[in-house]
Order: C-alpha cells, then sequence, then structure tokens
C-alpha cells in the first residue's frame, strides 16, 4: 500500500496542531494516497493517512486500530511476506479480520513489539500510537525505500512521510543547513540524517524510534553486513543468489491490482522481467525510456528483451523540452536533488502510471552485485598510479587537447580526469569521484558562503563508511553504496518520482536476504578481473544469450552536455545570471560567468554542475527561500 501519513505527539504539554493545520499537512502528501483519506485524533496525538489502495481494496482503510480501539497504526509501504507473518501470528492466537498488511504490521508489533521489525521483508515506514501507554513507535526500512521525516518543536514531536507536510506546520525555519548544502554541492544530494533545513532530519534506514512523554529513543535493528569476503564458491553463490531473487521477485508480485515493469533494456531490469514472467502466468506490461542521441538510448536492447518475453511494451522519448518539469520535480524531491535521471523517472513514472498502479523495477543490481564504475576506475587507478606522476600528467594533457567531436570531447575530458585521480590514495580518489559537482578546493573557491564547510574534516564525517572501513578499500565502496548513496540518492529518486504520480515501485534485488549473501562474498569472485556484475550475468546465462549479458553498464543518464551547449543554453544562462537568482548570493558571479562560458566552448564538461545549479535555484523559488536562508 503506497502512502503517505503525518503525526503530531505532545510529548510534553498539549501543543497538538488544530484540524485546519493537520489538514493543511495531509493536503500536501495528497499525490502519495489519492484513492482514501483518514484523520484520528487523541488526547496527545494526532494521525493523518492519504492511501493508494493497493492489497485488500476493501479492507485496509487507514488510520487502524486493534479491536479495543487503543492502538493505532498508519503506515506507508508494502510487507511482502505478511501471509506468512499473519499464518505465524494465527498460530499464536491472533486471528485477523482483513487480508490488509496494515492489520498484520499492526498486531505484529502487539505481540513481538521492535522485534516485529526482524520478521518483515518489506519497504516501509510507519508508526503506532498506542493510547494504553500514550507512546509512539515508528520505524524505517532496511534500504530506506520508504522516507521519514522527523521536527521536534515546543514539546511536539512530528512525522511525515514528506518534509514539505513539516513545512506546512509553520514550525520549520527556512534556515539551510550549510553542511548539507555543502554536500549537495558537492554530491548533488543532501546525505541522511541531515535534511536542507536545519532542525529537520531523517529517521535512518533500519532504524526505530519510540517516544513516550519526553523521553526519545533511536535505535539501529538492521544494516548491510560490513564485508567479510568470506566465501569463494562462485556456483553455489550464483545458485543461492539466483533462489533469492526468484522468490523475491514472486514475493513483489502479490498484488490485488495490475502490476508493470520499468525495463531499460539493462542488464538489473532485464533480469526482473525475465523472472517474473517466470513466476506469472499474465502478459507482462513493461515501460521504457529513450532519447534521440543514441550512445544515451538504450531502447533497442528494451524492445529485445520485451519481445524475447513476450510483454505488452510502452515507451517514451525524452528531449530537451521536456525539463519543462523541473519546478514539479522540484517540489515533489522536497529538497535540493540534482541527479539528473529523475528527469527520465519523472517520464517514466508518468507513462507507466496511465497503465497500472504498481512496477517492478531493477534498483539495487548495482549496489547488491558490484556494478557501478567506481569498482573498475578504482581497479585502473591502481595500475596506473604505479606509473611516474609526470607520466600520468602528460597523458592527461594528451587526452584532453586530442581534436575530436563534441561527442567525444566530453568523454576525452572525463577521462583525463581520470587519470589525474590515479595519483590520490583509494579513500580520496573515490571522496573525489563521488563529488560529480564540484570538488572541495574548487567549491571553496568560487563560494564565499560554503568555503568554511568545504574542509576535510566534513568529507570524512560525510563517508565515514568507505573512511571507517578498513579491510579494503573495495569493501567500503561497497558498503558506501549500499548505506549512503542508495537510500540518499537512488531511492529518493525513485520514491517522489513514483509517487509524484501517484505510482507504486518495487524492487526485487532490495531483498535483505540478497544483501546478507553478497557482502559475504570474495571481491575476486565478485569482481574477476574488474568485470562488474560478473555473477548477475552468470545467473541470468539461462535466461540471455551471452552477448547480451556482456554488453558494457550504460546508465540511465540524460544528455545535459549536448542540451546544455546547444539548445538550453540560453535559458540556463537566463536563470542563473539573473540579478535575483539565489545562486549569485552563493558563488561569485565570475565563476558562474566562467563555468557557463566553459561548458558552451566544451573546454570543460560542466553539465552536472549546471544541472545542479539550476535545481538549486528552481527548489529556491518553489519553496520560497530567499538570501535570508542562509544567515548563521
Amino acid at each position: 500500500m503506497m502512502c503517505g501519513f503525518v503525526l503530531a505527539y505532545a510529548r510534553t504539554g498539549d501543543r497538538l496542531p488544530d484540524r485546519a493545520l493537520l489538514c493543511r499537512m495531509d493536503a500536501a502528501i495528497r499525490h502519495r494516497g489519492p484513492d482514501e483519506h483518514g484523520q484520528k485524533r487523541f488526547d496527545r496525538a494526532v494521525m493523518g493517512h492519504r492511501r493508494l489502495a493497493i492489497i485488500d481494496l476493501s479492507g485496509g482503510q487507514q488510520p487502524m486500530c486493534t479491536p479495543d480501539g487503543k492502538v493505532w497504526i498508519v503506515f506507508n509501504g508494502e510487507i511482502y511476506n505478511f501471509h506468512a507473518v499473519r499464518d505465524e501470528l494465527a498460530a499464536a492466537g491472533h486471528p485477523l479480520s482483513t487480508h490488509s498488511d496494515t492489520e498484520v504490521l499492526l498486531h505484529a508489533y502487539l505481540v513481538w513489539g521492535e522485534k516485529c521489525l526482524d520478521r518483515l521483508n518489506g519497504m516501509f515506514a510507519f508508526a503506532i500510537y498506542d493510547e494504553h501507554t500514550q507512546s509512539v513507535f515508528a520505524a524505517r526500512d532496511r534500504f530506506g525505500e520508504k522516507p521519514l521525516y522527523v521536527l521536534e518543536r515546543n514539546g511536539t514531536l512530528y512525522l511525515a512521510s514528506e518534509l514539505k507536510a513539516l513545512v506546512e506546520t509553520g514550525l520549520v525555519e527556512k534556515r539551510l543547513d550549510p553542511v548539507a548544502l555543502y554536500n549537495y554541492f558537492a554530491n548533488s544530494y543532501v546525505m541522511g540524517p541531515r535534511t536542507i533545513f536545519r532542525g529537520v532530519r531523517r529517521l535512518q534506514p533500519g532504524h526505530w524510534l519510540k517516544t513516550e512523554g519526553a523521553n526519545v529513543r533511536e535505535q539501529c535493528y538492521w544494516a548491510p553486513p560490513n564485508p567479510t569476503e568470506e566465501r569463494a564458491d562462485e556456483k553455489a553463490i550464483v545458485e543461492e543468489a539466483l533462489d533469492i531473487l526468484k522468490d523475491s521477485v514472486r514475493l513483489r508480485l502479490v498484488s490485488d491490482v495490475p502490476v508493470g515493469f520499468f525495463l531499460s533494456g539493462g542488464v538489473d531490469s532485464s533480469a526482473v522481467v525475465a523472472l517474473a514472467s517466470e513466476a506469472s502466468a499474465q502478459r507482462l506490461e513493461t515501460f521504457s525510456i529513450g532519447f534521440d542521441e543514441a550512445r544515451y538510448d538504450e531502447r533497442e536492447y528494451a524492445r529485445y528483451v520485451a519481445k524475447k518475453f513476450g510483454t505488452r511494451h510502452h515507451e517514451f522519448l525524452l528531449e530537451p523540452g521536456s525539463v519543462e518539469v523541473i519546478e514539479r520535480i522540484a517540489w515533489h524531491t522536497d529538497e535540493p536533488f540534482a541527479d539528473s535521471s529523475a528527469l527520465p523517472t519523472w517520464y517514466l513514472s508518468r507513462l507507466t502510471r496511465q497503465h497500472v498502479k504498481v512496477t517492478l523495477s531493477g534498483d539495487g543490481g548495482d549496489e547488491m552485485f558490484a556494478g557501478y564504475d567506481s569498482y573498475r576506475g578504482h581497479v585502473l587507478s591502481e595500475r596506473l598510479r604505479k606509473l611516474p606522476g609526470f607520466v600520468r600528467s602528460a597523458a592527461a594533457a594528451a587526452v584532453r587537447s586530442m581534436p575530436t567531436s563534441d561527442a567525444k570531447r566530453v568523454a576525452c575530458l572525463r577521462l583525463a580526469r581520470n587519470i589525474e585521480d590515479a595519483g590520490l590514495d583509494a579513500d580520496e580518489r573515490f571522496v573525489a569521484k563521488q563529488q560529480v559537482v564540484f570538488r572541495r578546493d574548487y567549491l571553496a573557491g568560487i563560494s564565499p558562503y560554503l568555503a568554511p564547510h568545504a574542509t576535510a574534516e566534513n568529507d570524512r564525517a560525510l563517508f565515514s563508511p568507505m573512511f571507517d572501513h578498513v579491510r579494503s578499500p573495495l569493501a567500503g565502496m561497497a558498503l558506501w553504496q549500499q548505506t549512503v548513496s542508495l537510500t540518499d540518492d537512488m531511492l529518493v529518486k525513485v520514491d517522489r518520482m513514483s509517487m509524484a504520480h501517484s505510482l507504486e515501485v518495487r524492487a526485487p534485488f532490495l531483498d535483505h536476504r540478497l544483501a546478507e549473501l553478497m557482502n559475504r562474498v570474495t571481491f575476486n569472485t565478485k569482481l574477476p578481473q574488474g568485470r562488474q556484475k560478473y555473477l548477475l550475468r552468470k545467473a541470468m546465462e539461462g535466461y540471455f544469450p551471452a552477448e547480451f549479458l556482456r554488453r558494457r553498464k550504460q546508465g540511465f543518464s540524460v544528455p545535459l552536455s549536448y542540451w546544455f551547449k546547444d539548445s538550453l543554453g540560453d535559458y540556463i544562462r537566463q536563470k542563473l545570471l539573473a540579478p535575483d537568482a539565489m545562486v549569485g548570493h552563493v558563488f561569485k558571479r565570475e565563476a558562474l560567468e566562467r563555468i557557463i562560458g566553459e561548458h558552451s566552448r566544451l573546454t570543460r564538461d560542466w553539465s552536472f554542475a549546471l544541472w545542479t545549479l539550476l535545481m538549486f535555484e528552481t527548489w529556491c523559488s518553489r519553496y520560497q527561500v530567499g538570501p535570508d536562508a542562509l544567515a548563521a
């Protein structure tokens, strides 16, 4: 059940929001659940819920309570194994009256307390109010697929599925957190538990929160296990991983409404379609996005998969004019968010929602099976690092000065940067690679406001999973990608863009059983000779030919380099150099002019930076954030 909820709890005193304020908070997230709406008020708490009905269409209304009317729940997400948990409850003497996973979750908490979370396989954020003890218990799923924001003001605790609902309280001071802003302009998104606004935080993935009166406790109940590199039995690992994936897909096909599939043509989404076609008797519906620029377009491969498995296939072509929706994207992301793949995800979700309410995706495949270029890049960089520094510098200069077309020019600029980076230590190199917008030292030089926060100490804090993991750089990369970039980038994008269209997205690769298996596999087995996603490709050999599986990862990226150089160049200049532009209060004007000019000539590829600046400017306008927000 994809939904949204809000809750306010008077920890001390009785300062609860009035009905009008609760309605405004509730209305801010109506897109998350257009099917039904419910509210409940108690002496010390109020809760509101918006429902997108997926399971038990007639019996899953919320807020939902126990038979005695004393314990209430609001819930966003799906418990995929709720049938198994329901059977456990029945055996323990707790028969249930509906077929809803919400009721299963509520009674599981009554029987097992916070330990109920260990039994759940799903994506969720929920809050339970117990009138007996006048206490609140809230939790978030293991990977953070579903969001949960927390605000504490004047003795009252507020919880909400989206930040905009908390903004509606009028209690959020629109003052920007400078470290979060540095994080954004370095990495293109804000890392939790921080948010862009001071005083608001996110409940972290795999955590629960409990408050009774003034006492508030938060605790981690699950995290991806530290990579131990103890298993190297390739054949057995592939068989186990495939069994888990098959079961994960089977669980995520359970729905009382039709289910579709995001299909990019890459290995991850293609694997999901292959396993679903095996598990389902229904003809599958698949959905893809394409581009005019050939090197970004994977429709050929998506069509191949669709034809192979006999799906009913749908496509949408993304063009430069598609950026007209960026104001709506900025509104739905809640915070500055500059992963440009949000743009195709927006249109893909819109296309999909025209046909189905639920879709499965390939998200998480890269994190589970070592699919990112950073792994292969690390192996290559370690080889280049053995060369003398002057040789690397000369090679980078030669690559940078090569005469070539615009299409190859961008690739040459990135290759030159990679050669230069080979001289860095592995930890520093990884941080530098993640700073896809502006690197720390450069950012400090062009932004007087951010300079005090662009520090090695802040980088160390933000990238602590990488720095603190001493076993190997590869293990640190894996843990960081599973705990930070997955949650705060990929899953934010998927949740907000899909829920903007009232679409539920389920990710079979994000099954905790798969993470617990893959994090025990040696990197020599997982990544032999730098071959990314090797074990997943092995698992799919019975479904696809070798030439399809050997194809290099393309990624769900947007041709911003060319759009900003050509068709959108004037638009960028007008937005970023306007006299009242917020970016002008963060950055030196001459720096903005230089960045725009260098990109127009392609002497440097500033496409990520320009998109990040544009999304910040758009977000500030949409959320009415002005220069006062930068005050200390």
